[in-house]
C-alpha cells in the first residue's frame, strides 16, 4: 500500500479522505491545508503519491503547489477537485497529473486511481534508471574512445579532446537546454541554469554542491563515478568543463567561467567558479 500526502483546506473533507485511505490499508503521512504546506510536507515525508485539491486558499493554488512538488521531488499528483472547467483542465494537464478524479468520488474509483499511479510511476523511475544507467556507460566509453595518442603533447590533447566535446555537447544537450531555461519554474535566470546544471549531472549520478560569494558562484562535484579513470584520463574532466563553459554561454548570463580544480589534475574534487556579480 502506499504513503499518501492530502492536501485539502476544507477540514471535514480531509477528515473524510483519511478515513478512507485508512480503510484501504494506505498510510496517510499528513494532512495539509495550503500549497506552501504541501510543498513543505512532501520533503519531509516523502510520500509515495500527493492528493492534491486544486482549489485551495492563499497564495498558491494546488496546480501551482503540484508543479513545484513534481519539479523538486518528482512525486506523482493525483487532482481531487469540484471543479472540471477547460481552462483549469488545461492548467493542470501542463503539471503531468498521474489523475484527476472529480468530487463527490467513490472509494473503487480512488484506489483504482492511486493504484494505477503507483504502478506507472515506478515503472516511469525503473525505465529511467536504465536510461541513466545507458547515459553513463556511453558516457565512459565515448571518453575512452576520444582519447588521443598517449604520447600527445598535453595542451594538444586538450585542444583535441575540446572540440570532440564541443561538437557532441551541442548537439545533444543544446536543444534541451533550450527548453529547460524556457519552461523553468524559476524567475532568476541564474537560478533557472544552476537548477539544470544541478539536473543533467545528476543523470551522471554526480552530485552538484553550490556555494556563493559577493561576486562568484562555485560549482563543486562531490563526487565522481569514473575517479579512478579520472585521475589518469583528462577526458573526463575535459567533458564535464566543456558542459559547464558551453551551457554558460548558450544562458547569456555575465560575467566568465574558470576551472578551477581537477580531479585530473592531481585534486580531490572539481571545483568550478562562475564570476557573475
Amino acid at each position: 500500500m502506499a504513503r499518501i500526502l492530502v492536501v485539502e483546506d476544507e477540514a471535514i473533507v480531509a477528515m473524510g479522505i483519511r478515513h478512507k485511505l485508512e480503510t484501504m490499508g494506505h498510510e496517510v503521512v499528513d494532512t495539509v491545508s495550503t500549497g506552501r504546506d504541501a510543498i513543505r510536507a512532501s520533503k519531509i515525508h516523502e510520500p509515495d503519491l500527493v492528493l492534491m485539491d486544486i482549489v485551495l486558499k492563499g497564495e498558491m493554488d494546488g496546480i501551482e503547489a503540484a508543479k513545484e512538488i513534481r519539479d523538486r521531488f518528482n512525486i506523482p499528483i493525483i487532482y481531487l477537485t469540484a471543479y472540471a472547467d477547460e481552462e483549469m483542465l488545461a492548467r493542470a494537464k501542463i503539471t503531468e497529473p498521474y489523475g484527476y478524479i472529480v468530487k463527490p468520488f467513490k472509494s473503487s474509483e480512488l484506489n483504482a486511481n492511486i493504484e494505477m499511479a503507483i504502478y506507472r510511476h515506478r515503472s516511469a523511475m525503473r525505465e529511467m534508471e536504465l536510461m541513466r544507467k545507458r547515459i553513463i556507460s556511453d558516457f565512459y566509453n565515448f571518453i575512452l574512445n576520444a582519447m588521443p595518442s598517449p604520447d600527445a603533447d598535453r595542451d594538444e590533447i586538450r585542444e583535441l579532446l575540446s572540440r570532440i566535446f564541443r561538437d557532441r555537447i551541442i548537439s545533444e544537450l543544446k536543444p534541451g537546454f533550450e527548453s529547460s531555461m524556457g519552461e523553468s519554474p524559476y524567475e532568476d535566470p541564474l537560478e533557472a541554469y544552476l537548477a539544470w546544471v544541478a539536473d543533467v549531472f545528476e543523470n551522471f549520478t554526480i552530485r552538484v554542491g553550490f556555494l556563493e560569494d559577493d561576486e562568484n558562484v562555485y560549482v563543486e562535484f562531490e563526487n565522481c563515478p569514473w575517479i579512478d579513470d579520472a585521475g589518469k584520463n583528462p577526458g573526463f574532466c575535459l567533458n564535464c568543463e566543456a558542459i559547464l563553459k558551453l551551457s554558460w554561454d548558450w544562458s547569456g548570463l555575465p560575467g566568465d567561467f574558470r576551472a578551477l580544480d581537477h580531479i585530473a589534475d592531481g585534486s580531490e574534487r572539481c571545483l568550478f567558479r562562475f564570476s557573475v556579480k
